[in-house]
């Protein structure tokens, strides 16, 4: 008897028998040319060349080198000379000195230098038919020391690889695993190899040495073999091709085909031959984008239709109603509008406005079909609940946080915190000049730091700039929207948190709590606010999982072994360090939010308001008083490193693209001692002061002489290029300034909305566009905030439209596919995200993703199915908070109109 297991392997072991047979056709009609944007390619199949690099904090990012995108999907990176098999993200990588595209002779190269080593070389891929030639030729023979070290990777996802067939010189067939499982050997560092950070010496020697074996290894190798849209077909002709699984070494590693150069020879000491299988007259199907929670009756429907270029579209799309016994019936038929070019597709728009029966829905266009969804007044009703009280609940520090039978970390880091000591730059764009602040020096205990703050992100980090702007945004929506929505106990002196069980208090009172005896903690145990809170080594930073598990909750005392304990003491340096700043936008930004605070906990917690209002109070005279001129330790750094130059914030803080300054990405940036000049120059400068002055001046309800700071920064913060940051943020002040100054800023807004449609028209969304390293939704969702203010206070200048549509275009009118960026919410939703459970392919319900980001030139790309590439896919709790207000902010506009 033949069992299912038998069977499965027969038939697999036939389809690669008769892959086998046809692996010499691979490409046969293949053949690639350089195009204008400097790449190779042809109909189906793309190569690119180092159109980036690597980037200068993160190293690698998954994102450069040699990259290959088949049938419209990003199969492979990194394509380049290292030195490891399986190299994670600060390993050394090749100095790019030169890259150069041939259309003449349709080639590709790259030179490129391992300086230390005297290695140089240039790396060429070439057309040739059927494919690619990819050479690697030396300037002179590989040195002794490199042998067996130095070759050729390139690194293939893991997402769409693992589960799927290979087959090794034609007849030795294997699956990539699922699980990776491989022998790991030592390898040590070469003798003379190149000084690394201290941080990075350190996490090697944690780690160990190691890396693993390949787990197949022949002449030619044709990946993917039953899966006809990932099918490519690679045969080198001078050594060995090797297959490793870097998730051995790292839950976030690539699998790593790779040849070793051989020893003594320059001119094509690696030749490879790559073949993919390219599905003939290939084009990619229409993809409808439309927002996965539905729309609201009354309101602007328009779906936006994703397609190649060669595609030949029909010129109508319907909509069908969904019935109760599961048919659907047409109710809609419509023009698109023609299509307009942006980035590698062409774009129409679908506008079924006219369809406003309360019921469920799906789009039909061409021969795709979307989910269902619905039309109805409360669409967006719950679209902001579960990043308030999912996502931001879970990244509560210093407490447990329960679901149920669920447990999703302990009370973590209560050895907070020591004083970072003297180390410069620290990693993740870290930054630490000098290590006194009033008592304290470096290595000191602070005692009282061991309460409230949010993790960041998908690492355990306090982001200074993340936990002013929660805050203060969540204060806004408490005050704005009555927000009194109650989901979580929230338990301080037990740091106990338990979620879907209410207890009497607002979760955005509770949650602006938790923040506000963060740095109510800073003020009293430092006497300012601080950089922020940053875990010692890479190994704890890396570590994914329970926060709880990340030190052992006991000051660390010098005194004491490394393995003792005595009470609440332990010689374990595993408490994490506090980074402090004089820089002024902390400062200034944690008075505001105080002040905020203040106004929201009056009538739940009157003693600790008081105590927020005083303190911001106390500092603004300290601050006006003594102004700080410059930082003195740690800049903006990855709260604000990458700035998004045209993004705004909600309560003040500066944004980056990839961190928890408000909202988008994470994970860190550069940390100059002083704000970048992308900050300056964009003139978030400006009345660094503003935010505070306008908290205090809301707080104290319109006292002395926060007003009268608010009345001379008011011009400042109306002009066209400060409406796009803070400038907006002037309606709230219009209650405590002269009747005039409401003209005055309608005068304003006017000259803002002359230019904003210009702008958001650059792509086919109507949004700001994703143009930097990180996923730009941030800048979307502070758009539906910034135009919300707006159309209320000058409803016939700003209309509703633009805040439905950037919310629309979160819940999915995006770019590459029509899934939601908000996870778990929407029928079609993002569900592996870069959140601290990224190890288990999971995801955090309520975290808002970054969303797509342009491979380099033209091609966008946000990976549903793949959580590891955080500048896609990592939540920031800043950005989950401005979502509250944004989702809010949606259901406000829609009930307004009923």
């Amino acid at each position: 008897m033949v069992n299912r297991f038998s069977f499965r392997l027969l038939s697999v072991a036939g389809l690669l028998l008769a892959t086998a047979l046809q692996v010499a056709a691979f490409g046969a009609d293949v053949q690639m040319k350089v195009t204008k944007n400097d790449y190779l390619s042809t109909q189906g199949f793309d190569v690119m060349l180092y159109d980036s690099r690597y980037h200068p904090v993160f190293v690698d990012q998954k994102n450069t080198a040699m990259e290959m995108i088949l049938h419209d999907q990003r199969i492979a990176t990194n394509g380049d000379v290292r030195l490891m098999p399986t190299p994670e993200q600060w390993d050394l990588v090749a100095t790019l000195k030169a890259r150069h595209a041939e259309q003449a002779n349709n080639r590709l190269t790259a030179d490129l230098a391992f300086p230390t080593f005297g290695l140089s070389y240039t790396l060429e891929v070439a057309a040739e038919p059927g494919g690619v030639r990819v050479s690697v030729n030396l300037d002179k023979p590989l040195p002794p020391k490199l042998a067996g070290r130095a070759g050729f990777n390139l690194e293939l996802l893991p997402s769409i690889y693992m589960g799927k067939a290979y087959l090794v010189d034609g007849t030795k067939a294997g699956i990539f695993p699922r699980t990776p499982d491989d022998p790991m050997i030592k390898v040590l560092p070469l003798p003379d190899e190149p000084k690394k950070a201290y941080y990075l010496e350190d996490w090697d020697k944690a780690k160990g040495y190691t890396q693993p074996l390949p787990f197949a290894e022949g002449r030619s190798i044709t990946l993917g073999v039953d899966d006809a849209l990932a099918r490519v077909s690679v045969k080198s002709d001078t050594a060995d091709l090797m297959l490793f699984d870097g998730r051995d070494r790292a839950q976030n590693g690539w699998f790593v085909l790779r040849s070793l150069i051989p020893a003594g020879k320059t001119k094509d000491a690696i030749v490879w031959h790559i073949r993919p299988d390219v599905i003939p007259n290939w084009t990619r199907p229409p993809m409808i984008a439309h927002s996965q929670v539905g729309y609201a009756p009354d309101f602007s429907k328009v779906a936006v239709l994703e397609l190649d270029p060669k595609y030949k579209a029909p010129k109508t799309a319907k909509v069908l109603r969904l019935m109760e016994d599961g048919s659907y019936k047409q109710v809609f038929e419509g023009p698109i509008t023609p299509a307009k070019p942006w980035l590698r597709y062409v774009y129409s728009k679908f506008d079924f406005t006219p369809v406003k029966d309360p019921g469920l829905y799906v789009i039909e266009y061409a021969d795709q079909r979307t989910a269902p969804f619905p039309i109805s007044h409360d669409v967006y009703a719950r679209i902001w609940q579960d990043s308030l009280d999912h996502h931001l609940a879970e990244q509560m520090d210093h407490v447990s946080v329960r679901e149920g039978y669920r447990m999703w970390h302990g009370a973590s880091h209560l050895d907070d915190g020591r004083m970072a000591p003297v180390v410069g730059e620290q990693f993740d764009g870290w930054y630490q000049a000098t290590a006194t602040d009033g008592k304290y020096k470096g290595g000191d205990h602070i005692p009282g730091m061991n309460v409230g703050g949010w993790y960041d992100a998908g690492d355990f980090d306090l982001e200074e700039p993340a936990q002013l702007s929660v805050i203060q945004s969540l204060a806004l929506a408490y005050r704005e929207f009555n927000l009194k929505y109650d989901e979580l106990t929230v338990n301080e002196t037990s740091r106990e948190v338990e979620m879907h069980r209410p207890d009497g208090m607002p979760d955005t009172v509770e949650q602006v709590k938790h923040g506000a005896l963060y740095i109510l903690a800073q003020f009293d145990n430092i006497g300012h606010a601080i950089r922020g809170t940053h875990e010692p080594d890479l190994r704890q930073y890396t570590q994914v999982g329970d926060g709880a598990s990340k030190t052992d909750g006991r000051i660390y005392d010098p005194k004491l072994g490394p393995n003792e304990v005595k009470g609440d003491y332990s010689g374990k340096p595993d408490d994490r360090w506090i980074f402090t700043t004089n820089n002024p936008y902390f400062q200034w930004n944690a008075i505001a939010a105080l002040a905020a605070a203040a106004d929201t906990l009056k009538g739940y917690d009157d003693a600790l308001a008081k105590d927020c209002l005083d303190t911001a109070i106390k500092a603004w005279s300290e601050e006006k008083s003594h102004p700080t001129q410059s930082p003195a330790s740690g800049g903006l750094g990855p709260g604000a490193g990458v700035l998004a130059a045209s993004q705004g914030t909600v309560g003040g803080a500066p944004k980056r693209q990839g961190s928890s300054g408000a909202p988008a990405g994470s994970a860190g940036n550069s940390a100059a001692p002083a704000p970048p000049a992308s900050f300056r120059r964009s003139g978030f400068g400006v009345g660094v002061d503003w935010p505070a002055a306008l908290e205090l001046t809301i707080a104290t309800h319109g006292a002395e002489p926060y007003k009268s700071r608010l009345k001379e920064l008011f011009p400042q913060m109306i002009t066209p290029q400060q409406m796009e940051f803070r400038g907006w943020s002037a309606v709230r002040a219009l209650p405590y300034l002269d009747a005039s100054a409401k003209d005055q800023m309608r005068e304003a807004v006017k000259t803002y909305m002359a230019g904003l449609d210009k702008k958001l028209d650059a792509t086919p969304f109507g949004v700001p566009p994703s143009l930097g390293t990180w996923g730009g939704s941030g800048a979307v969702v502070d758009m539906a905030i910034r135009m919300y203010f707006l159309h209320k206070t000058f409803p016939d200048i700003v209309g509703p439209e633009y805040t439905l549509r950037a919310v629309n275009y979160i819940l999915g009118t995006h770019p590459v596919s029509s899934t939601s960026y908000v996870a778990g919410v929407g029928t079609v939703s993002k569900t592996k995200t870069y959140s601290n459970n990224r190890a288990d392919n999971s995801y955090i319900p309520g975290a808002v993703i970054p969303g797509y980001i342009i491979i380099k030139p033209d091609f966008p790309e946000c990976i549903d199915d793949f959580g590891f590439l955080w500048f896609e896919d990592e939540a920031v709790v800043a950005g989950s908070a401005n979502w509250v207000v944004a989702g809010n902010a949606a259901e406000a506009i829609v009930n307004g109109s009923k």
